[in-house]
């Protein structure tokens, strides 16, 4: 006799659910119905495994300079709801004076833009499950401020974990234009209380043109040109120093490497040169002291040769701008002839090195193109049920 749904144990259930193909449709499914809704959010050990499972869906591309958001080739036939989300962003008379902050591209479901006239910066929530509609609309900041002559603020949004164990918090950096002094201050969402650590100095980090400022898991970092990366713990709130590995020093050398995180959250470098990828770890080593340690290489030459149908010395450049998250590396191969240039967005894992296709475009203006990750719905993961209806 056939079995109802109603009589399946919640092991069974869960189970089930660990073998749908992605996150939406785990969304899809825990949102039917109350019974289902409760059986994702009372199970850490079920969120664990299934983001062991399923890596975050990648939803839409930004593109720069056009600011439109394209829907990748690689998610198969595109999503109604993600087209809908994603439609007219920014399609005004001034979208072209914004772009992605490639920088801090993105922070727990929300996209971060830069006014490229203004400083101004600005976050957008296309898909904020279960969120009334003005949570998905688009928060415009004012300018930076500047304290003084020499002194200047620097702002950043950590979300809370997967978990939600630990809040939401906003840091603020207070620095000098040499950085021979810094301070920190920590909001917290939660406790609406604002920490303030104690001035560090002799950071010894000179600021120029070449610094690049990046937000990954655990660390705010500051790309030095040469051989540094100044790092701010985000569970510690401490300053130190990483050096990069002999390889990657040396001027310019910036400009063909990109940090990020591993899928287990690891702090990394993706080097891309020639052709080969190279992936350093964030690590102890034989001494037990941390720095970064080669970890893997993979040559590129085939996968390039495959998908462009051209040979990799017939003009075609890779890596000119990537990004590194949760294991995956997203960037374009391009080639280009006269006017026009053609245009390969992938994205590539680290783990399997499975590469997918995810966009291709001919354009006299070559793009820059960051990724949207979906992330983790926070209604996903609260032990009580609140505002939900049949």
């Amino acid at each position: 006799e056939p079995t109802s749904i109603s009589s399946l144990t919640d092991d069974l259930l869960r189970e089930i659910f660990l073998r749908l193909p992605d996150l939406p449709t785990l969304v899809r499914a825990a949102i039917t119905c109350r019974p289902f809704l409760c059986l994702v959010r009372s199970s850490r050990a079920f969120r664990r495994r299934f983001r062991e499972l399923h890596a975050s869906p990648i939803l839409a591309l930004f593109l720069t300079p056009y600011m439109r958001a394209v829907i990748p080739s690689a998610s198969g036939s595109p999503d109604p709801d993600t087209t809908a989300a994603f439609a007219d962003l920014l399609g005004d008379d001034d979208a072209t004076e914004w772009g992605t902050d490639s920088q801090i591209p993105y922070s727990d479901g929300y996209v971060a833009f830069v006014n490229r006239s203004t400083d101004q910066t600005a976050s957008y929530s296309p898909l904020n499950i279960g969120a009334p509609a003005q949570a998905q609309a688009l928060d415009i900041y004012p300018k930076p401020p500047r304290e003084g002559v020499d002194a200047w603020l620097e702002f950043y949004t950590l979300p809370p974990d997967q978990e939600g164990q630990r809040p939401s918090r906003v840091v603020c950096v207070r620095h000098d234009s040499s950085w021979a002094c810094a301070r920190v201050a920590v909001f917290s969402s939660h406790a609406m209380k604002c920490q303030i650590f104690p001035e560090s100095r002799g950071l010894l980090l000179e600021r120029d043109r070449c610094t690049i400022r990046k937000l990954v898991h655990g660390f705010v970092c500051w790309l030095q040109s040469e051989n540094c990366i100044l790092a701010l713990n985000t569970v510690t709130f401490q300053f130190s120093r990483m050096y990069l590995p002999p390889p990657l020093r040396g001027p310019y050398t910036y400009l063909s490497f990109e940090l990020g995180q591993t899928k287990d959250g690891k702090l990394c470098i993706v080097h891309l040169q020639e052709f080969t990828l190279s992936v350093w770890l964030w690590t102890p080593d034989d001494d037990g002291v941390e720095r970064f340690m080669l970890h893997k290489m993979f040559q590129l030459h085939t996968i390039v040769k495959e998908i462009t149908k051209r040979s990799v010395l017939d003009n075609v450049d890779a890596g000119e701008h990537m990004n590194v998250t949760d294991g995956f590396v997203y960037l374009s191969v391009v080639h280009g002839r006269g006017m026009q240039s053609s245009q390969w967005f992938l994205s590539f894992c680290l783990e399997t090195a499975e590469v997918k296709l995810l966009f291709e475009k001919t354009c006299r203006i070559r793009c820059l193109v960051d990724p949207y990750i979906m992330a983790w719905p926070p209604s996903l993961m609260h032990d009580k049920v609140r505002g939900f209806r049949n």
